[in-house]
């Protein structure tokens, strides 16, 4: 494969997707480091993905918002569409949890809440995202885990990866879409789902921020298909880890109401959800950034020192 991609110089291979190919690359022009996706050689001529890859390319042109991982572009180099986003010069939060796991290290009430503050407002604005007539899309994440949730060296939030996404009046989906571990009931049970679902993950998130553990425990007692059947009874029937004591009572209500089994029982839009974090006694603050911001890089430092990436060695 070329070393280039239209005006970006290819710098590494960074992952490999289940649509795409991911690279870390540098604008030729401007030097800014970027991440580019190119649809995976096998799945070129595979037109229900080709369909799928080209459309989070456009939604990715759409998220201006701040907690957005923001499109820069998309083009077509011999015959394979690829698209240009912006690098978060981070981690993704699974990570900081494992790694933060490991140090045994809690992470502040504070801290938690700022996070998922900072995802609430990057989704709501996608929730109002319009097409060319001025409609709005009706967008609902449907994979908002904390593999696609973005902590960046410096405290700021992303949200990325709306591959999953869809608009909520479409009809049930007739196979689960979205994370064991992070669906809502009504995902799990294959019924219509809105930007409820997404508040309930969102929910299941902030839970593993203030505990340290998923909400939803995988059995040990058996692996694989049998294992899956029972977490995804688990989902359906909501039921998730009992909150600890150590979880703030004012924190607890705000689980309480996000997770709740019933949709209209829930928080109704991202920013009904977000005043609930912002009443609490630990209500999500500019600074708590910086708190953020040194906490993922004592945990990375190692990875900052040694880091290609031009820059990202200030952070350490």
């Amino acid at each position: 494969m070329s070393k280039r991609i239209g005006d970006w110089e290819l710098i590494d291979h960074f992952a490999t997707g289940g649509v795409a190919e991911i690279y870390r690359a540098r604008d030729t022009r401007s030097g800014e480091v970027v991440i580019i996706k190119r649809i995976r050689p096998d799945l070129e001529f595979d037109p229900e993905k080709h369909a799928g890859f080209y459309r989070e390319l456009q939604l990715a042109l759409l998220c201006t918002h701040k907690n957005l991982i923001r499109g820069i572009a998309k083009g077509t180099q011999n015959g394979a569409d690829f698209g240009v986003l912006e690098y978060v010069d981070g981690q993704d939060l699974a990570a900081v949890l494992e790694r933060a796991r490991t140090a045994r290290t809690a992470l502040p009430p504070e801290v938690a809440t700022w996070v998922i503050s900072e995802v609430l407002d990057g989704i709501d604005f996608a929730y109002r995202l319009t097409d060319g007539a001025g409609r709005e899309l009706g967008l609902v994440h449907r994979d908002l885990t904390p593999r696609n949730i973005f902590v960046r060296y410096d405290g700021q939030v992303r949200v990325g990866d709306f591959g999953s996404s869809l608009a909520s009046k479409q009809e049930p989906a007739d196979a689960v879409v979205g994370t064991l571990g992070y669906l809502s009931p009504e995902q799990a049970l294959l019924q219509p789902i809105d930007h409820r679902s997404d508040i309930y993950t969102a929910g299941l998130v902030l839970q593993e921020l203030l505990t340290g553990e998923p909400a939803f425990e995988r059995s040990s007692r058996w692996s694989g298909k049998k294992n899956d059947a029972t977490l995804l009874k688990a989902h359906q029937r909501n039921q998730r880890r009992p909150l600890p004591a150590s979880v703030p009572e004012d924190l607890r209500l705000v689980i309480d109401i996000a997770t709740a089994l019933d949709p209209a029982d829930r928080y109704q839009s991202a920013r009904e959800m977000n005043k609930g974090l912002l009443r609490s006694e630990h209500p999500p603050l500019p600074e708590n950034a910086e708190q953020l911001s040194a906490l993922v890089r004592r945990l990375f430092g190692a990875e900052l020192r040694t880091s290609r990436i031009p820059g990202l060695a200030s952070y350490a």
